[in-house]
């Protein structure tokens, strides 16, 4: 890179950026007319990308000045885009801009800077600080593929980010077309694989491929000094919190320090011979000194300090565990009085309450004076103040009879949440999931046992704690509006929690428990494809549950628990895949209870609009108004595929308009359409709803039928 003497070299960045950045010297000022020659401004500001990186201030302005038509001469344009080396994340802003600055028009950088921003955005695309920004720019990036300039370097760029909801037809449509016109491009070819490998049933015949069709690996050259700017940058960008690899002290610096509540650790009166935690700075110094370090002055500070925090577990003396103890009870106990008084200090608690979660998340124990100031601090909390820390610290409470920690802790909480509006519900529900997890964990911990699923206190308190969440998801199910958002929220949580119960289960550990009936009617009856495919999942994950338990199961389980079960599965296996929707013949089924009456009555309009309606099929996997449309769209894909494959004229052979029937697809083979199977058909809709994210289904009917999972399971 030619350089100049350095008494008209910029003395530093900052110089540099404002002589390229002010119009009368760089830019926009022709060559001749320059106060400082272009080749030294860049220079400065390569050499300090190379060393230390560009911050994201002076990686916008290189890339604002670079973006636009200029003055600049294409040598220093290139060079200064090859040593744009980011000291932190990419901004997603900074990606905006150069997408912006691409494809024709007045005031556009040249072909040349279009085609080096690409290839910058293909080797920065892994670091940019918001991972979907490109993906939001797939339409802007895949519309100027007809740009020779950059083709080549964009189809390597969208053959990175490409995922299957970016594979539209109009898109395959396009490549297609351009691979047409342009013949062997490698490049092109290279995206078309991609989109090949995401529907190789539409993208018909072979795309040749060769080393130039893949996006090239990055330089390692490049790469290897990215990862060591950006180590660097990392260890020192914030004053605030000094980098470690848990076995060194962490600091927060003097202006956060301050104001902490929890202060850094410190050991008071060390002197030359001794062994201080500040000494350490590598795990194999901390096992060499552990029995000679000093206790350092304020025991509180391992609520933050991973250091500290092991220091603490590994030697648990009297004395240490008194110390701490003693602080904490003074400064709960001044916390509590001031939130009973109004007069609390926000801030100051927040941070001891974020310490406390973070030590019981490394510990997985809940100290007792903790315990001790939740239970009174619950009685005056607002249910505003902290709410995520405090439900999570609350998770925390130890396993014990349900009716104990609903008296101490569940009531109050539930009281102060319950004043606000639908959103603590979901707290609620949310902090009830976690709790379920933390006691199933302690529960895992115990010995195995044999007998009766609930005789252990354990189990019957995970029972209870299920029983409960059961009667509240219930009534919030009955009483909120089926289809306004926070209805939608609320079940989407509900369903969560069920979604771990189902799988929780472990024979001799934790018990199968169920949910009520008459709330997997309701929700399997719901307005939402999304909760129908989710219940449905769930009732197969307790299928696989019973399955994989030791038999007897009655020695286990009551029968009546069993029966209510298999009565919902053949509930559900009539209504979606057998055509006898809400058919009623208990003890077998029931109907998803619902009343013979209503039943008739339903069927009569049914049949009223069109004899071959009736309630048998209203619900199954064609008919249903949730899966119609998604059934008809997997349909059309099964009809092209029989037409090309058995090579029928498209516009000569009979369609389907839908809905499907096995009386209607023999009518339609009769007719002259294709010959489908009516099984392999609804199999098929099945493995097309999972791929496009309702599995619930899928899996329902594979733990239901053992026929259709004997006859089509290996192929799942």
């Amino acid at each position: 890179m030619p350089s100049i003497a350095d008494s008209e070299r910029p003395a530093s960045l900052r110089d540099a950026l404002e002589a390229l950045e002010r119009g009368e010297q760089a830019s926009n000022t022709p060559a001749k007319q320059r106060a400082v020659k272009v080749s030294g401004v860049v220079d400065v500001i390569c050499r300090h990308a190379f060393d230390v990186g560009l911050d994201q201030e002076s990686l916008r302005t290189v890339v604002q000045i670079a973006s636009v038509k200029t003055e600049l001469d294409q040598t220093s344009v290139t060079t200064l885009i090859k040593n744009l080396y980011p000291a932190q994340r990419v901004p997603a802003g900074l990606v905006v801009t150069i997408v912006g600055a691409l494809g024709q028009g007045k005031g556009k950088p040249t072909p040349g800077t279009q085609n080096g921003f690409v290839k910058w955005l293909i080797t920065v695309h892994e670091i940019i600080d918001d991972s979907t920004v490109l993906s939001r720019l797939y339409g802007v990036l895949f519309g100027m593929l007809d740009s020779i300039s950059i083709r080549t370097s964009l189809c390597h760029l969208l053959s990175l980010i490409t995922l299957r909801k970016h594979v539209k037809p109009f898109r395959i449509e396009q490549l297609l077309e351009l691979a047409r016109g342009l013949g062997n491009e490698p490049a092109l070819q290279g995206l078309l694989r991609v989109y090949k490998d995401y529907y190789p049933d539409i993208i018909l015949g072979s795309t040749s491929a060769s080393r130039n069709s893949f996006p090239p690996a990055p330089d390692a050259e490049w790469r290897s000094r990215i990862t060591a700017i950006q180590e660097r940058a990392a260890a020192e960008a914030d004053a605030g919190f000094e980098q470690h690899n848990g076995f060194k002290v962490s600091r927060k610096g003097p202006k956060r320090g301050k104001s902490s509540a929890i202060p850094d650790v410190h050991t008071f009166h060390a002197n030359e011979t001794s062994v201080t935690l500040e000494g350490i700075d590598n795990v194999e110094d901390f096992v060499e000194k552990l029995d000679l370090i000093d206790p350092p002055g304020q025991m509180v500070s391992f609520l933050t300090d991973p250091l500290l925090q092991k220091y603490v577990e590994l030697r648990d003396t009297p004395i240490i565990s008194r110390r701490i103890q003693l602080w904490l009870e003074s400064c709960l106990e001044d916390q509590y009085n001031a939130s009973r008084e109004g007069v609390v200090d926000v801030r100051y608690l927040s941070q001891i309450l974020e310490g406390l979660l973070r030590h019981v998340q490394y510990t997985n124990s809940l100290l007792p004076t903790v315990q001790a100031f939740l239970k009174e601090y619950l009685l005056v909390w607002d249910g505003l103040q902290n709410v995520d820390t405090l439900l999570s610290l609350i998770s925390y409470i130890p396993i014990q009879p349900f009716a104990d920690a609903r008296v101490t802790f569940l009531q109050p909480l539930e009281r102060a949440l319950g004043g606000h509006d639908l959103q603590s519900y979901e707290y609620l529900l949310g902090f009830y999931t976690l709790l379920f997890r933390q006691w199933t964990n302690q529960a895992m911990r115990q010995s195995s046992r044999s007998g009766s699923a609930l005789e252990h206190p354990d189990q019957r308190a995970l029972f209870d704690l299920a029983s409960h969440f059961s009667t509240l998801s219930s009534s919030l199910v009955l009483d909120l509006p089926p289809d306004s958002p926070s209805a939608l929220s609320i079940t989407s949580a509900i369903l969560t929690f069920y979604e771990q119960l189902s799988t929780s289960s472990k024979p001799q550990h934790i018990p199968i428990i169920l949910p009520p009936t008459t709330l997997i009617n309701l929700l399997t009856l719901s307005s939402s494809t999304t909760v129908f495919a989710r219940i449905t999942g769930i009732v197969a994950n307790y299928r696989h549950a019973f399955s994989a338990h030791p038999v007897p199961i009655h020695q286990y389980y009551p029968e009546e628990v069993t029966a209510a079960f298999n009565s919902t599965m053949r509930d559900i296996h009539n209504l979606l895949w057998l055509s006898r929707g809400l058919l009623i013949d208990p003890p077998k089924c029931v109907g998803l209870h619902c009343e013979p009456e209503l039943r008739d009555t339903l069927h009569a309009y049914l049949t009223d609009l069109d004899h071959e309606y009736g309630i048998q099929t209203a619900f199954n996997m064609t008919h249903n108004p949730l899966l119609a449309s998604l059934a008809l769209s997997a349909w059309l894909d099964v009809e092209n595929e029989e037409i090309e494959k058995e090579g029928y004229g498209p516009d000569a052979i009979t369609r389907h308009a839908g809905p499907m029937s096995q009386i209607s697809l023999e009518r339609l083979r009769a007719r002259g359409g294709v010959n489908v199977d009516w099984e392999a058909y609804r199999v098929r809709l099945l493995r097309w709803l999972e791929e496009r994210g309702l599995r619930g289904p899928e899996d329902f009917m594979f733990a239901a039928s053992v026929p259709l999972r004997t006859k089509y399971g290996d192929q799942a």
